[in-house]
């Protein structure tokens, strides 16, 4: 048997002899090899995985959030009331004008089947998605926490649907999505 057969290295080819120098070089090059690959994975997982850009919402006591990019404009919460058709749902408040365009005013607590917001304090106008049949939407929310980086969302485990994101304190938050909210309750005034 080989001198290399109880180091585990890998023997030179027949007629081919490996030098001390060659086998040193040959053990380096695997050793930084190994050092690299170790170090990539270590890495991978040392880094937390991407979030989105959300606005966190306080609804009723609730914190939810959506993503940044659904967002045209926060604003104070200054609506008018209308008449309302008799198909209307509870959850619109009203309707609102910015721009030129009429948006369509929902209690977000509401559209989260919980009670009114009494006194709602903030304003959220949503940027115009094609799978909504609504065209301008305004959700009314208690308050407007700030902007933070959420992680990817886990599966669903409210009742509702809706996902959830564990913050970094631990909190849960409601991931909310646009698209989800209005998929099923086509409403409009």
């Amino acid at each position: 048997m080989s001198d290399h057969a109880h180091d585990g290295a890998v023997p030179p080819p027949d007629g081919v002899q490996a030098g001390p120098g060659q086998e040193r070089f040959a053990r380096r090059i695997l050793a930084e090899r190994a050092a690299l690959l170790a170090a990539r994975r270590d890495g991978a997982a040392a880094q937390p995985s991407p979030g989105r850009r959300m606005l966190v919402l306080d609804v009723g006591g609730r914190e939810c959030c959506i993503d940044l990019d659904a967002v045209l404009r926060v604003t104070d919460p200054t609506w008018s009331d209308m008449p309302r058709r008799a198909d209307c749902p509870a959850s619109v408040r009203g309707v609102y004008g910015y721009q030129g365009d009429l948006y369509t005013v929902f209690d977000l607590a509401m559209l989260l089947e919980e009670g009114a917001q009494p006194d709602p304090g903030v304003m959220i106008l949503l940027r115009s998605v094609s799978s909504v049949p609504l065209a301008r939407i305004a959700l009314l929310a208690g308050n407007a926490r700030g902007v933070m980086d959420i992680p990817a969302t886990a599966p669903s485990v409210l009742p509702s649907g809706f996902p959830t994101a564990v913050l970094p304190g631990g909190r849960h938050v409601v991931v909310l999505d646009p698209v989800r909210l209005f998929s099923v309750r086509y409403s409009g005034v």
